[in-house]
């Protein structure tokens, strides 16, 4: 898949789109397969016709919607993306219920390109590390361990409940996935780039939409007010803890308190643990 040839999204495809194409290989174009697939896939006839049309148009469908080289490369790079997320967020400890809907969250806001550079990025890590067992890491060890520059990593934002069982937090919507981790001579820092986000209101159950207004980090047992800039969240690495895990993932973990610029009332202060994983 050469550089460019995604549907960017503005017209990334969406996990469905990517179903009627896997619907098509595996029937094959047949009388009626428009109606097929969109009988299988719980959707209208127009929906799916739009979009093979729109794939005619991009060239990965012939005029008889029979899949073009170009589009079998296509549809090929996104099984493997798709596997590939999968097994990385089962390897970094995603709960299994959770994997499916982190997949389709990441195939659908993030382009092509920047997940296959996540992916071979963890992967070169899990290489280095591989014969390390799980351990606490010093404070020092990004300068150990780590070359220096600019490294895509995924995270989650987990809820702390009452009987230590978490949950993942309304806050891990209000950030785009991935999030970026900057380590050079001047700077070592995680940012979190942020982003609307939707939710229903546990008082009348209205849908609401807004943004994290405030992201505070604990260090030394102290909250401090993370900086805000361009719209990213900068967290120093200096205030997360790190861990080995077996199998040579690193682990990084801050507990953190956010806000949301829709309400207190509705979206209260609370306190998560901020999770990413190298």
């Amino acid at each position: 898949m050469e550089k460019g040839e995604n549907f960017k999204r503005k017209n990334l495809p969406t996990m469905q789109q990517i179903q009627y194409l896997l619907e098509l290989e595996r029937m094959g174009r047949r009388r009626g397969t428009v109606a097929m697939i969109a009988e299988i896939c719980g959707v209208s006839h127009g929906a799916v016709s739009r979009y093979f049309k729109s794939c005619c148009e991009s060239g990965y469908l012939t005029g008889a919607y029979e899949l073009t080289d170009r589009g079998k490369a296509w549809l090929d790079g996104y099984k493997t993306l798709m596997d590939g997320l999968d097994a990385y967020l089962r390897k970094i400890g995603i709960p299994k219920k959770e994997i499916p809907e982190n997949v389709r969250d990441m195939i659908e806001h993030v382009d092509y390109y920047t997940l296959s550079s996540m992916l071979r990025s963890h992967q070169k890590m899990r290489t280095r590390y591989s014969a390390e067992k799980k351990e606490v890491l010093s404070r020092n060890f990004l300068d150990e361990v780590l070359e220096y520059g600019n490294y895509q990593v995924y995270f989650t934002v987990y809820r702390m409940e009452a009987q230590r069982k978490c949950n993942v937090s309304m806050a891990n919507r209000g950030f785009a996935k991935p999030a970026y981790l900057r380590h050079n001579r001047r700077v070592s820092r995680l940012e979190l780039l942020i982003c609307e986000m939707t939710a229903s209101s546990r008082v009348h159950g209205e849908q609401m939409a807004g943004h994290l207004e405030a992201l505070k980090y604990e260090q030394n047992g102290v909250l401090h007010l993370a900086e805000v800039k361009e719209g990213k969240i900068r967290i120093p690495l200096e205030a997360c803890r790190f861990h080995r895990r077996r199998g040579g993932e690193v682990q990084g973990i801050i507990p953190v308190t956010a806000t949301c610029s829709v309400g207190r009332t509705h979206m209260p202060e609370s306190t998560a643990l901020l999770i990413f994983w190298l």
